[in-house]
């Protein structure tokens, strides 16, 4: 007992021992610049610009309408090529998916929503986010920037056809192409994941499929216009 006593004396005297030694840091002062004309004129320095520039709405629709006649000025061949990359890059999206979310067939049977959500995160965001990054043609996001420019009288009809025309090829030869790149490498294995997820798009209804893609690339679209 009189062990556990002095042991706690001194760990009290240690503590206040540094306490009192300890150096206190000056404290950063924070000075601004006020400057006077020859006239006796103060300026004031000028109000701290925020990170966080969120611009509203308005301005967000004409940053969209200003990117889609960038996008509908480009030649067909350059659109068709970075559709290519697009295509790749959204198929390295799901690819992702499949390779992570739908190798979890105990988790979809035990809790279907977390594997849902697992499926997801770890799939469309992340090729999502290359095409935009790598400034792609992805004609899902262009159907919303160029047909905003097309409404707003910026393009012509014909330069509308041409980028939607353009990018869904190229999309579609880039998905292709990353398609055999995966069946070669082997790396899905017997991918039980990718044929389930294709018979059950296949036996969906042409009207529910229909209304489901118009759900989806509704995201799609918001998510290039943010």
């Amino acid at each position: 007992m009189l062990m556990t006593i002095r042991s706690a004396l001194l760990l009290c005297l240690l503590a206040g021992s540094s306490a009192a030694f300890a150096i206190e840091q000056p404290k950063a002062a924070v000075h601004q610049a006020v400057t006077m004309s020859p006239g006796g004129a103060i300026s004031l320095p000028p109000a701290p610009v925020s990170v966080l520039d969120l611009k509203p709405p308005a301005a967000l629709y004409e940053g969209a309408v200003a990117a889609g006649v960038a996008k509908a000025s480009a030649s067909f061949g350059k659109i068709f090529k970075l559709g290519i990359v697009s295509g790749c890059h959204i198929g390295f999206g799901a690819y992702l998916a499949i390779a992570v979310g739908g190798a979890c067939p105990g988790l979809a049977q035990t809790n279907p929503g977390l594997q849902k959500i697992v499926m997801g995160a770890f799939g469309l965001p992340f090729g999502l986010i290359m095409t935009l990054v790598t400034g792609g043609e992805l004609f899902t996001g262009n159907t919303a920037l160029v047909t905003a420019a097309k409404m707003e009288g910026k393009i012509s009809q014909k330069a509308l056809v041409k980028n939607w025309t353009a990018s869904y090829v190229g999309n579609f030869v880039g998905s292709l192409i990353l398609a055999y790149l995966a069946y070669k490498s082997g790396t899905l294995g017997v991918a039980p994941g990718a044929t389930n997820i294709a018979l059950a798009k296949c036996s969906v209804a042409w009207d529910v499929a229909f209304v489901r893609g118009i759900l989806c690339n509704w995201l799609v679209c918001m998510a290039v216009y943010m």
